[in-house]
């Protein structure tokens, strides 16, 4: 992996999210790209600004967005990462999404909004992106110390075997860490045969694997195995389908992200 971005509101920033970015940057010896969105939630044409020379931003600007992108920079120079900015003063969505086509990953802070009045979390930006963004995305903590553990859900479609082989193939770096497949099934299906194929798959990627077969409601099931981790990424496929569609509804993604706190990995075709 070669350039990660990290999407900001250019008037607000969320240090953890910063930080959070940066880990995930320093570990894959990858570059960082702060994208800083000032346009409204219904803001007009692209107006891209790459700000490439620490020269070009002050902490004593009257330029609010200068002053966050001052603060970005130090706080990459400070963890030794290399790392550039764009300020993009068109629609939000419709720039990050563009930005996505030509990068490897997108950080994004699940409270991101441009509606002042937006009750829904996370709101519809972060909704947005997750449903089309042209790479995958990664739903930062509020907090972490590290990451020891990648938690896979598998419901045996192709879309959740497509986000395995995504994280996997953009994060080898994680192949000594441990790796959870947690399938949530109804019936016994194919579920020997199955577990067979994803174990001998996986067993050639990372060092130690784990099969957690659950029975029940996918969501309910899965919600109460991640409540009892810490330091783990959890990885989901397709947005729209299946239990990331469910996880993400208002009612369900605010118990979530806010009660779990761990960094949620969603990628799809």
């Amino acid at each position: 992996m070669e350039k990660i971005l990290l999407a900001m509101d250019g008037y607000q920033q969320n240090t953890y999210t910063i930080d959070f970015a940066c880990y995930l940057t320093k570990l894959t010896h990858s570059r960082l790209t702060g994208i800083f969105l000032e346009g409204g939630a219904d803001g007009e044409g692209p107006d891209l600004i790459h700000l490439e020379e620490p020269e070009a931003v002050g902490v004593d600007s009257d330029d609010p967005v200068l002053r966050h992108v001052h603060q970005f920079r130090e706080a990459c120079i400070c963890r030794e990462v290399p790392a550039r900015v764009h300020r993009d003063r068109g629609v939000p969505v419709e720039d990050i999404l563009l930005e996505s086509r030509f990068s490897d990953l997108i950080v994004v802070d699940p409270e991101t909004s441009f509606r002042e009045f937006e009750k829904e979390f996370p709101g519809r930006f972060t909704r947005d992106v997750l449903l089309a963004a042209e790479c995958p995305v990664v739903v930062s903590p509020y907090h972490f110390e590290a990451l020891n553990e990648v938690i896979f859900a598998y419901n045996g479609t192709s879309s959740s075997v497509f986000a395995i082989k995504q994280f996997t193939y953009l994060f080898p770096e994680f192949r000594n860490k441990k790796a959870i497949v947690v399938n949530v099934r109804n019936g016994e299906d194919n579920a020997i045969e199955e577990q067979f194929r994803m174990k001998e798959w996986l067993a050639a990627h990372y060092d130690q694997v784990e099969f957690v077969v659950l029975k029940g409601n996918a969501s309910d099931e899965l919600f109460g195995f991640l409540l009892e981790r810490k330091d783990a990424i959890v990885v989901l496929g397709a947005y729209g389908r299946g239990i990331l569609s469910r996880f993400l509804k208002p009612s369900h993604a605010s118990l979530l992200l806010r009660t779990i706190n761990l960094p949620i990995f969603i990628a799809h075709r």
